[in-house]
């Protein structure tokens, strides 16, 4: 009796750790997701690196032009996170890519909302709104997002800022806020030839050429607005062959150009004169 009664015990006892075993099992497997994604399987992930996996993966198509495949994997991730801002900016930059700007502006706004320390979206919403021409508001967009001492491209949010300010009217604060830029990263060109032409605009054009020449030290090649500012400002210091070699270069290597179309129109007035 006794070795039955042991017997029983053991074999209610591994029943019990059999249980156990297997309850343990289910719960481990419902704290864990395994997901698939353009057909591959991949281990189990936690829902932000699902989150991020998409909102690349839409990125790419997107470059590819192919917006569909961009919206399939921006749909699966709104069933991540709905409110994740870096999502609702991608969202707005494919309506921007798509001209369905009234649904664009609602996404970076909702971006925003989600998160307003979210530096690059703002940024993203600013650059949209200027080229809305709706530069009071961008300017805003950029003032705030340029106190962001964490932001790694913040340099480039102040020459937006600047960009903005010269719409505006405001060049003595265009030129603060590009000088400040340019202070913080020294090889943004863009800065110092938007320096330049507001040197050159109030007629200090020493100073003009001196920040043309630091613009060329960090700029790979000639761009357009530069060598059109270029053939002006050598004509008012006296440079002629100067101004002859800068026009050259336009014509021949942007005659497409708005800056060259300035130039040809600005020549026949000078001829006339």
């Amino acid at each position: 009796m006794i070795g039955e009664s042991m017997v029983i015990a053991v074999k209610k006892r591994s029943t019990a750790c059999l249980i156990a075993w297997t309850f343990s099992s289910l719960l481990m497997v419902s704290c864990t997701t395994t997901t698939t994604i353009d057909g591959v399987k991949e281990e189990p992930v936690a829902n932000s690196k699902i989150l991020e996996n998409r909102i690349q993966l839409a990125l790419g198509y997107m470059s590819k032009g192919d917006h569909e495949g961009a919206r399939i994997h921006l749909n699966k991730a709104m069933e991540v996170d709905s409110r994740s801002p870096e999502l609702h900016d991608v969202w707005a930059l494919l309506y921007q890519k798509e001209r369905e700007f009234d649904e664009a502006e609602a996404h970076y706004k909702k971006a925003l909302t989600y998160d307003p320390l979210f530096t690059r979206g703002r940024s993203n919403y600013g650059l949209f709104l200027l080229r809305q021409g709706r530069y009071e508001e961008a300017y805003q967009q950029f003032s705030i997002g340029a106190e962001d001492l964490g932001y790694p491209r913040r340099a480039e949010m102040f020459y937006k800022k600047g960009i903005a300010a010269v719409q505006l009217g405001k060049l003595a604060e265009a030129e603060s806020t590009f000088t400040r830029a340019a202070v913080l990263n020294p090889q943004l060109s863009a800065a110092y030839l938007e320096l330049a032409e507001l040197a050159y605009n109030r007629e200090d054009y020493p100073r003009a050429k001196q920040l043309l020449t630091e613009y060329n030290y960090t700029k790979k090649g000639p761009s357009p607005k530069e060598l059109w500012l270029g053939v002006r400002l050598e004509r008012s210091l006296g440079n002629k062959d100067a101004e002859a070699s800068q026009g050259m270069a336009l014509r021949n290597l942007f005659p497409d150009s708005r800056e060259n179309q300035e130039y040809q129109s600005w020549l026949k007035n000078e001829q006339k004169k």
